[in-house]
């Protein structure tokens, strides 16, 4: 059975002494807390005893007066303050706020620990303890029911009612639910939220505490998973709450939330089949167009994204921010470049922003990358070709985070778009690529080794790991086949334009579909390993 303020008092083993609140020692003690903080109301969740050294004590009167009233606000049980001659006084002001509010301030000598005290305290919660632990069983039960049944509704339903308080898990950027079939805040509770982060420029100090709706009192605490997550608790009332329930249900919150992503997972596993099967042109223009429909995705306003300079991880985070978003798209990884085919209509508002689908990839990533942004899909038959104009954005894009449209990119200033690019590679470069697939010979790596190490025979030799007479044949071969002298000047040129283009446009290798001697649209029932490739 919990014990009161004072009773505790009335244990002469404890020496406490009261100084003020006479009248608030009826109250109960639900654990006993030591915090030398300034400000500790982040980690009470109601009923404490708080035993705090009396040099951590504020020492003007208006401080002092401020503390009690926040230990107020935290519902604090009573202060108990451990004193030596260095400890500064107590304001006869505070004293008499103190008494005004029924919060007991109480003293005690500095050679007695703050142990004993809460060894009191606890002894007289054993039985409550017991009743915790089952419920916190009773918490961790709902978790092994959620996995089985797959319906997170069911799972916060039960939570609901062994908190007996409204539940909801959300974004913690957007505030958005986040588990399908669930509530989502409403609108008086989302926008006193959003003040209260304010006030705490977003880090939550142990829990977000604040007053709720008819005298009730709501807690948001951080859900322990990768991406940023809140659960909020509204109380019908502001009578003490436990705190450390709260902080299982947030941990059994972050299993389903894992459970929920792992389904999600499956579903983007999909994803990545259909946009494979896509970009390699494996399927027909009405096949197409409904599959991307069952993904919510609109070929009249989806663009195609690639991006160099993120890992795996990134993309599973970036996966994650889109799809609590409400953002369609479908992800595929080849080689170091990630693509993204992404649905730039979307719900803005109802997210708290203003930005743009590709500006959110942008600033999601947060980190050292490039971005090149296709024109519209319109045909999902112009996925190849949608693909080689975010590569050809993505050689034009430089800098931190920063996208570049397919129409403003200009990697060359010689060459003014990718149909260049392609004609100039195919009339180059083609008798190269195309000896090299018949004789599965290395002749185009081999020249723009060559080039890279400043046509010196020795070291392009050893980066190709052959000898020095193998990199002088393959050159001779490279003449006879392009027609161009690797002595003249300007035919140097043009191999080293056809070679930089060549390479913009293989960037990250997509598909062997993605084509540079031939026409976009071969028919789809063509082998893809009958194709000339990037």
């Amino acid at each position: 059975m919990a014990i009161t303020v004072g009773e505790l008092v009335a244990l002469p083993h404890l020496r406490l002494e009261v100084l003020s609140g006479q009248s608030g020692l009826d109250r109960v003690v639900t654990w006993a807390h030591s915090s030398d903080l300034d400000q500790p109301w982040g980690w009470l969740s109601g009923g404490e005893l708080l035993m705090k050294n009396g040099r951590s004590i504020p020492r003007f009167e208006k401080d002092q007066i401020a503390f009690i009233e926040g230990l107020i606000s935290a519902q604090t049980s009573a202060l108990v303050i451990g004193s030596d001659p260095q400890s500064p006084p107590i304001a006869a002001a505070a004293l008499r706020r103190s008494d005004d509010l029924k919060i007991p301030i109480l003293r005690v000598p500095f050679s007695m620990s703050f142990i004993v005290l809460s060894r009191a305290v606890a002894d007289s919660r054993l039985s409550e303890e017991a009743s915790r632990v089952t419920r916190t069983e009773k918490i961790y039960d709902t978790i092994h029911a959620a996995v089985a049944s797959s319906d997170p509704g069911t799972f916060l339903a039960r939570l609901r009612v062994e908190l007996s308080c409204e539940l909801f898990v959300v974004d913690s950027e957007t505030l958005n639910p986040i588990l399908t079939g669930t509530s989502s805040l409403p609108d008086t509770l989302r926008s006193r939220i959003r003040d209260e982060l304010e006030l705490v420029d977003g880090a939550i100090p142990g829990s977000l505490r604040f007053s709720g709706a008819k005298r009730g009192e709501v807690f948001v605490v951080e859900v322990p998973y990768e991406e940023p997550t809140f659960l909020v608790a509204s109380f019908p009332s502001r009578q003490p709450h436990d705190l450390v329930l709260l902080q299982h249900a947030a941990t059994a919150v972050a299993v389903e939330v894992a459970h929920a992503s792992l389904r999600a997972d499956y579903q983007r596993q999909i994803g990545t089949e259909l946009f494979s099967q896509l970009i390699e042109g494996r399927l027909d223009a009405a096949t197409g167009t409904s599959q991307l429909r069952q993904h919510n995705l609109s070929t009249s306003s989806a663009v195609l994204i690639a991006i160099n300079g993120v890992d795996a991880n990134d993309e599973r985070h970036l996966h994650i921010s889109l799809r609590r978003r409400g953002i369609a798209h479908l992800l595929l990884r080849r080689d170091q470049t990630q693509f993204l085919l992404l649905e730039q209509h979307w719900d803005s508002q109802r997210h708290g922003s203003s930005a743009t689908a590709t500006e959110l990839v942008v600033e999601r990533l947060r980190r050292k990358c490039t971005i090149g942004v296709s024109n519209p899909l319109l045909d999902p038959l112009r996925t190849p070709s949608a693909a080689r104009e975010a590569l050809w954005a993505l050689a034009g894009a430089t800098g931190t985070s920063q996208a570049v449209q397919y129409a403003d990119a200009s990697p060359f200033p010689a060459l003014r778009s990718q149909e260049e690019a392609q004609a100039l590679v195919s009339r180059v470069l083609g008798p190269l690529i195309e000896y090299d697939e018949v004789h599965g010979s290395d002749l185009v790596n081999s020249l723009t080794t060559y080039l890279a190490v400043r046509r010196s025979w020795l070291r392009c030799a050893e980066r190709l790991n052959v000898h020095r007479q193998t990199v002088i044949y393959r050159m001779r071969r490279i003449e006879q086949l392009t027609g161009r002298s690797l002595a003249e000047t300007g035919d140097l040129a043009i191999l080293w334009l056809a070679i930089s283009a060549y390479d913009a446009l293989r960037l990250g290798e997509p598909t062997s579909s993605i084509n540079l001697t031939r026409g976009d649209h071969e028919s789809p029932n063509v082998a893809p390993s009958t194709r000339s490739g990037i």
